[in-house]
């Protein structure tokens, strides 16, 4: 079976650094192993990540990960991974509320536009569309000040 491009679970195969040899027992080494899937997950937020290669990259399988995820942050590795993209895709937006919606959802690794509305908007309170008119107006504002225009008046 191929993969599906931009799923967690279909993706080129990256590995993190340094293998584990031994299952995290202890809190701390529960910690070091989330903080390194993590930084992988922020290294890699925009590719198709495979959770379970990346768990035995790390030297733990699939459902040793989910428990330390669940047992250091309350979620699983994909809701992490989620939160992350979500996160980001509220930052791009932010940043370049110009580009469109579809490319920004495709840099940050996400499904479609319709599957991360409906997360964003359970996380953020907003939906995209929303979100973005919102960034536009705010750069317009800014673009207005800084030139020394006052701002428009807005019923």
């Amino acid at each position: 079976m191929r993969p599906v491009p931009n799923q967690p679970w279909a993706s080129r195969k990256h590995r993190p650094h340094q293998p584990q040899s031994r299952l995290p027992v202890e809190l701390a080494d529960q910690i070091h192993l989330v903080t390194q899937a993590v930084g992988y997950f922020a290294d890699h937020f925009s590719e198709a990540i495979e959770l379970e290669s990346m768990a035995e990259a790390l030297g733990v399988n699939g459902d040793w990960l989910d428990l330390c995820f669940d047992h250091c942050r309350g979620k699983t590795p994909f809701q992490s991974l989620q939160h992350l993209r979500l996160s980001r895709l509220f930052e791009g937006i932010a940043a370049q509320p110009q580009i469109t919606l579809q490319r920004q959802v495709d840099r940050c690794g996400l499904a479609s536009v319709m599957v991360a509305n409906q997360s964003f908007e359970q996380l953020f309170g907003i939906g995209l569309a929303p979100f973005r008119r919102m960034c536009r107006r705010a750069a317009r504002d800014r673009q207005m000040t800084s030139m020394g225009q006052p701002y428009p008046n807005r019923a």
